[in-house]
């Protein structure tokens, strides 16, 4: 079965439409063979499952944590079926559901579930959607493959790369450099595979992988926990002599191999993934991952975000063996429209760089990073879905980042966090006024006014404060150290843009019924500028007004680069430099920033950065607030930036009105650029946008709209 089936093939975790309601559940589904079939059955379930078919007990799967993580076959199916009419059904009894915590409340309706599917030779394929039966009511989708919190299940198809949605797809890689190799050959070929041959020295012996045995808020944090103890256990083993192979990839990709062992004898792979050598060599959180792949057979692996990648060739002592390694990058398939022409090649890059940053992020959500938190997180959304506008033609997996976030029921912060729900307002009238797409936003009526209701309620509606200051009144800003008063202040500061923003979306959509009529809340601007102040601390008070333009401009032109420093804050100065006309000190800021990831040789960019060098990129990093060891992704979404500001101020096109109704074209050469052309999209079509200045200085611009010239939408 090959990797282009349709998404509804794929199956989905059903359960009773009341959810954790019921623990006792019977999911039925009736099926008619025409000819004889060889079958298997393979499923996974938060409860214990007992499996029936035309009323006789065939199999039973044990309630276990680790049953939530894979797919288990089911033994005591008959191995051949013949013709006539069957029907399957699964008696369920669920104890212990899978956790919930304020952090992932968004997925509170995920808390049980089971996934199967049944496959012939004669191409019978049943797999568990809205079709079966749940008792008194058709089964319900708790969500699809891939999603939180149950993730990529180990044992299934590989072809179920494509995702619940159906829209993710594989590429090979090509460039694979081979660092090192000992104990075997290496030989590629021209479509980026390895056949590596040798002779194994005897079998590699791990033990048991506790963090299987517990239940998990998030997928992530249960490979994190794997991946932690088989590196103690690799550890503790010598290595030296066993066949290996180091492997860099030209860029960090979301990557999966298979490994086809054309040998006679099965062989085992130990394999690490990092997105350092740093990490690959000294710490304990790079992955580490088992296989076993028996001989004449293929097996892939679940992909992850990697760079680097070492593996272990292992089997009888003396014995021969022969394997192809075949990586591939997977990920949604974007149509890039945004393009970019400059002859400073600094911006290219970053540009460059950027592009692939957002592009790799996008998998079964728009995740922050393809290695650590593969999460929707909705201010890394926020700014990731800035660089959406400027780059592709598609947004269906910002949508459903979005939906899913909305999901959060009242009474909880998204993702825990009072700031982060009202990123995700924001992101709703950012993809309005960039989209137009009144449609999208009317969906999300009831999880608009919901989310409101509660920022509302934690607000004083006579002051306009929210959260009213007090001890421990602690928000989660962003990365930089940020004393507690500076984040109440930013708090609310992002909370009167917020307000505004919703303001505006009222106006333009009044079936939408928001009514958010507080006054904005009196703040000084000496809360928000200090010389001790974080820097986002600053940015966030200029951009929302509450430092005037005086003092921004004595601010902006005093301040100085220095750590503490995230791409996030450096964003946001570059936009503040430049909507105060400073588009020079604005770019020095992104050539700077940006340069420097580039300079310790970044292939995407990260979630924090230092701008003093260091040799261990990660242990650097671990200074900045809420880790004690290393954790920053180095392929981070909200990282890809740059390409806002290149399109706003270099091409020169930015929307004065919802979906394009009205534009700006104000380009500028900056940073020493003569001459730029380059694509943005817009919902009206792509905008084809080209400049060069004359000996005298002259700019000579020019700008069209699906072949028409922009002239008469210029605000």
């Amino acid at each position: 079965m090959n990797i282009h089936r349709q998404a509804e093939k794929i199956p989905s975790w059903i359960w009773h439409r009341e959810r954790e309601g019921r623990r006792r559940i019977v999911l039925e589904r009736s099926f008619v063979l025409q000819e004889a079939e060889r079958i298997e059955m393979k499923l996974a379930c938060t409860g214990e499952v007992e499996i029936m078919l035309n009323g006789a007990p065939v199999g039973r799967v044990a309630e276990h944590a680790r049953h939530t993580s894979a797919f288990f076959k089911v033994e005591g199916l008959p191995d051949r079926l013949e013709p006539g009419a069957y029907t399957i059904r699964l008696e369920i009894c669920n104890t212990v559901s899978m956790p919930m915590h304020p952090i992932n409340m968004h997925l509170h309706d995920r808390s049980v579930g089971c996934i199967a599917y049944i496959s012939g030779s004669e191409g019978l394929w049943l797999a568990t959607d809205e079709t079966w039966s749940a008792g008194d009511s058709p089964a319900e989708v708790v969500c699809v493959w891939g999603e939180e919190p149950f993730g990529d299940l180990d044992g299934a198809p590989g072809w179920f790369i494509a995702g619940g949605y159906g829209d993710i797809a594989t590429e090979p890689i090509h460039g694979v450099n081979v660092m090192s190799v000992n104990g075997m050959v290496a030989d590629s070929d021209q479509d980026g595979a390895f056949l590596l041959q040798g002779t194994t020295t005897g079998p590699i012996l791990l033990g048991e992988v506790k963090a299987r045995n517990e239940r998990h808020i998030f997928y992530h944090l249960l490979k994190q926990g794997e991946w932690k103890e088989r590196r103690t256990q690799q550890r503790q083993l010598d290595l030296s002599r066993v066949p290996q192979l180091l492997l860099e990839l030209p860029q960090e990709l979301n990557v999966r191999f298979w490994v086809e062992n054309r040998g006679d004898t099965e062989i085992g792979l130990l394999w690490n993934g990092a997105e350092s050598l740093q990490e690959l060599l000294h710490y304990d959180g790079c992955m580490t991952e088992w296989l076993t792949v028996p001989a004449g057979s293929a097996v892939a692996t679940n992909p992850q975000g990697m760079r680097y990648v070492r593996m272990y060739v292992s089997g009888d002592c003396g014995a021969p063996f022969q394997a192809e390694i075949r990586l591939e990058a997977a990920g949604v398939a974007l149509n890039q429209v945004g393009q970019l022409q400059v002859d400073q090649p600094l911006m290219r890059r970053i540009y460059d760089v950027s592009v692939h940053t957002s592009r790799v992020c996008h998998q079964i959500g728009l995740w922050d990073g393809i290695k650590r938190d593969r999460l929707n997180w909705a201010y890394d959304i926020y700014l990731a879905a800035k660089t959406e506008y400027s780059l592709w033609d598609d947004y269906s997996v910002l949508k459903r980042s979005l939906r899913e976030l909305g999901r959060t029921p009242y009474g909880y912060w998204m993702n825990n966090l009072p700031s982060y729900t009202l990123w995700w307002l924001s992101s709703i009238w950012d993809y309005y006024f960039e989209t137009g797409d009144r449609a999208f936003v009317l969906e999300l009526r009831e999880e608009l006014l919901r989310h409101i209701a509660w920022v509302r309620a934690n607000a004083d509606a006579g002051t306009g404060v929210f959260m009213p200051e007090a001890e421990g009144t602690y928000s989660f800003i962003e990365w930089s150290p940020m004393a507690e008063s500076e984040s109440w202040a930013c708090l609310n500061a992002i909370y009167s843009m917020t307000k505004s923003q919703m303001q505006q979306l009222a106006g333009d959509i009044p079936e939408l019924g928001i009514q958010w009529g507080e006054p904005r809340a009196e703040l000084d601007e000496s809360r928000f500028i200090g010389s001790s102040y974080a820097l986002l601390t600053s940015v966030i008070g200029i951009k929302s007004g509450y430092v005037g333009k005086e003092h921004a401009r004595r601010f902006l032109l005093g301040y100085r680069l220095r750590d503490p420093l995230t791409p996030l804050s450096a964003y946001w100065l570059a936009e503040c430099y430049s909507e105060h006309g400073m588009h020079e000190r604005a770019w020095e800021v992104i050539a700077t920033v940006w340069g420097t990831m580039l300079d310790a040789g970044a292939t995407t960019f990260w979630e924090g950065v230092r701008l003093t060098p260091s040799s261990d990129i990660h242990h650097a990093l671990t200074t900045y607030t809420a880790y004690s060891s290393y954790r920053m992704s180095l392929c981070h979404s909200w990282s890809s930036t740059p390409v806002v500001w290149i399109a706003k101020y270099v091409l020169g096109i930015r929307a004065l009105s919802p979906g394009y109704e009205r534009i700006a074209f104000e380009p500028h050469a900056i940073g020493g650029l003569t001459a730029a052309s380059g694509v943005i999209p817009s919902p009206r079509g792509p905008i084809s946008v080209e400049w060069r200045l004359e000996k005298d200085g002259r700019m000579i611009k020019s700008a069209r709209i699906r072949g028409a010239e922009l002239a008469g939408r210029l605000g």
